[in-house]
């Protein structure tokens, strides 16, 4: 026997094998060999006596004591007889801090002194040769920040958990990233229950002329205000429903806005102004991980989901690597992605120059290439043989990586403002120019902007049709969804875009959230969860604090700090002692938006505590949801499940502004006529 390659799953082992022909065997390790004791039973003998053996880490050196799961002793006796029949090992995990860890601890296990490192970004048979010819040696720094970044998760959870096991109740779990995850999902869950709304009015009118278009009433004039006064939106309200301080606007009543309607119905508008100017719209970077899973979120998609089908089609040979937080591409697909542009739309679709996008990433050994088609010749969706989903999230990325090189989209934007009486109206309308990077990428925007407004001139008379005035509420906050959570995490620095998928899933199975359509509403436990740790143990809350531990990761990983310093500072020197220091009593939390209304964990689970009674609360219930009805009646026992009824156009009832899918238009191999309707680059 020649070669072993040792890879991560038997999908990956197989296309490789392919690849490589005879002289290599090709096996799969399964993910991780060695890991952390998960039982007490895990433990060996030689360490049971510690105090500190069942955190599976001494907390005073931070050494580690690691096993092989039961689960995995087949496959690691199975490598370690290839092993010992081959003339050589190429240890092949992904390129990563994981996939470096893997390696490593496959180097101690099948006893190779000098690891050797093949390491590649995509699946195709150049990649794989190159990949041959410029091998390395394992990469030690990256181990030690896997290593630490392992460690202080052990640590957290197990010391954490327990806390909340005798002041919440039942087996929760706490840990470095899922909790403060739930901290953002929380806080905007006590948002909307402290959420009060105002009321404000919107008045229009249609132009009639041709073509017909819509203008708004945005000033009011008075004896008072000869300038005019703003009419109050609802952006000039707080959260509480009431105007901001400083806001100088015009609060109308009912009577005020029908008034105003009916003066304007069959008047006359003046045009006093006429602004053109020219907007343009650029296309998005290739994806990272992070932005290929909120991207997930238009296809119906989960995190997890979006990920699982990624590496699926990266094992296949469809794409590169899916874990990266660099929107950079090579120079060889910088060159594709033009090639490709250039035949579905000709010479025009792109630059003189490529365009290139930086990496927002400081650590260089992680900041592999974006997310993008495999091979040096990529596939359209329509030639690459896939289907369902798979197809969904390739034709994605092809498009994304491909409209990355196209010219920007611009736009002729057009602002008139008109006068009536006392009014003041503004029409705004855009118009596609250049088409740009919109022949492959479509936007479904079409809001008011997108009108096309007939050519008007200063001093012109508009008739005009006054629209019935509408009375609109301020919104609550809206509720994360995945997409939007993983957008929010990644800006707080929380986790790293190959932990968000995992995140989200953990806290689902612990039913600290649950889904509201296609958005995430926090659960009772939830709730007291939060409030416990953030009166207790604020720290694992704090986005800083949080962000600070990954930037000593990235520091560990690039030889700038050392994995005990590390591990001394954030833990010896930060949590331990608050975790020492903290209480186990049981947290109560007020309900914002009903008087007199309080959860308190209980051994038995989460209670609702209204007019002088304690009585469990349904876990179907999601407390920012309760209306005072709906309390009254859990505490009288008389309460019964009710279907929600979602509006036209929402995620669900009181959840009224979820994200919409895209249209997106399949990837051809011509391209098609296009309405001149505005858009965005995918994000």
């Amino acid at each position: 026997m020649a070669t072993l390659v040792i890879v991560e799953s038997p999908a990956k082992a197989r296309k490789i094998a392919g690849y490589l022909g005879g002289g290599y065997v090709v096996r799969a390790s399964l993910g991780h060999v060695r890991d952390l004791p998960s039982t007490k039973a895990d433990i060996p003998e030689r360490y049971r006596a510690e105090p500190w053996a069942t955190l599976g880490v001494n907390p005073e050196t931070f050494s580690p004591i690691y096993v092989v799961p039961a689960s995995k002793r087949a496959t690691v006796k199975e490598l370690q007889g290839l092993a010992a029949k081959a003339d050589r090992i190429l240890f092949a995990s992904d390129m990563d801090r994981e996939g470096e860890a893997i390696s490593y601890h496959l180097s101690r296990l099948l006893k190779v002194d000098d690891p050797v490192r093949m390491v590649f970004t995509e699946i195709t048979k150049d990649a794989l040769q190159k990949a041959l010819q410029s091998t390395r040696p394992l990469d030690l720094r990256l181990v030690a920040a896997q290593e630490a970044r392992r460690v202080i998760d052990r640590l957290v959870g197990y010391r954490v958990s327990p806390l909340l096991w005798t002041s919440v109740g039942g087996k929760l779990s706490a840990g470095r990233v899922q909790s403060a995850a739930l901290m953002l999902l929380a806080q905007r869950e006590m948002a909307r229950m402290r959420f009060r709304p105002a009321t404000f009015w919107v008045i229009r009118a249609d132009g009639l002329t041709r073509p017909k278009f819509t203008a708004i009433v945005t000033h009011v004039r008075s004896q008072d205000h000869p300038a005019g006064l703003p009419i109050a939106k609802a952006s000039d309200y707080t959260q509480d429903g009431e105007l901001k301080e400083g806001a100088q606007v015009l609060e109308m009543t009912d009577e005020q806005a029908q008034a105003l309607s009916t003066y304007l119905d069959g008047k006359d508008a003046a045009v006093t102004r006429v602004e053109v100017s020219e907007t343009r719209s650029r296309p998005a970077p290739p994806f990272i991980t992070s932005t290929l899973q909120q991207a997930g979120g238009r296809l119906k998609l989960s995190a997890k989901q979006v990920m699982d089908l990624a590496q699926k089609l990266y094992e296949g040979g469809y794409v590169t690597y899916m874990r990266t937080d660099s929107p950079a591409l090579s120079d060889e697909a910088l060159t594709e992605a033009r090639r490709e542009a250039t035949r579905l739309f000709g010479p025009a679709a792109v630059s003189a120059q490529p365009r290139q996008y930086a990496t927002r990433n400081k650590n260089a050994q992680e900041a592999h290439e974006a997310i993008r088609p495999a091979g040096t010749t990529w596939r359209a969706p329509d030639t690459v043989g896939l289907s369902g989903n798979e197809l969904a999230v390739y034709t994605l990325i092809y498009q994304r990586t491909v409209a990355s090189q196209m010219h920007d989209a611009v736009f002729d934007k057009t602002v008139v403002t008109l006068t009536c009486g006392a009014a003041t109206l503004t029409a705004q309308g855009r118009v596609l120019k250049e088409p740009g990077y919109l022949q492959l990428l479509q936007d479904d925007d079409e809001d008011q902007e997108n009108q096309t407004l007939p050519k008007l001139q200063e001093g012109q008379r508009v008739p005009l049709k006054a629209r019935p005035p509408e009375g609109k509420k301020t919104s609550a906050p809206t509720r994360y969804s995945e997409a939007t959570l993983v957008q929010a995490m990644e800006k707080a620095g929380i986790g790293r875009p190959s932990t968000y998928a995992q995140t989200l899933s953990t806290l689902q199975t612990r039913e600290y959230v649950r889904p509201v359509g296609r958005h995430l509403g926090v659960s009772a436990v939830g709730l007291l969860v939060t409030t416990y740790l953030a009166r207790q143990v604020p720290e694992v809350l704090e986005r800083d604090f949080t962000a600070t531990m990954e930037a000593g990761l990235d520091d560990v990983a690039a030889g700038e700090t050392t994995r005990v310093a590390y591990l001394t500072r954030f833990w010896t020197e930060g949590l331990a002692p608050t975790i020492r220091k903290a209480s186990r009593d049981a947290p109560s939390l007020p309900l914002p938006h009903l008087a007199g209304t309080r959860l308190r964990a209980t051994a038995s689970g989460p209670h609702l505590v209204r007019c002088g009674q304690s009585v469990p609360l349904p876990p179907e219930v999601l407390p920012a949801d309760l209306t005072e009805a709906d309390a009254d009646a859990i505490v009288q026992g008389v309460w019964t499940p009710t279907k929600p009824r979602a509006r036209k156009g929402s995620s669900a009832a009181g959840d009224k502004d979820g994200p919409k899918p895209s249209r997106k238009r399949k990837a051809t191999t011509a391209p098609r006529k296009r309405s001149a309707k505005s858009g965005k680059g995918a994000e």
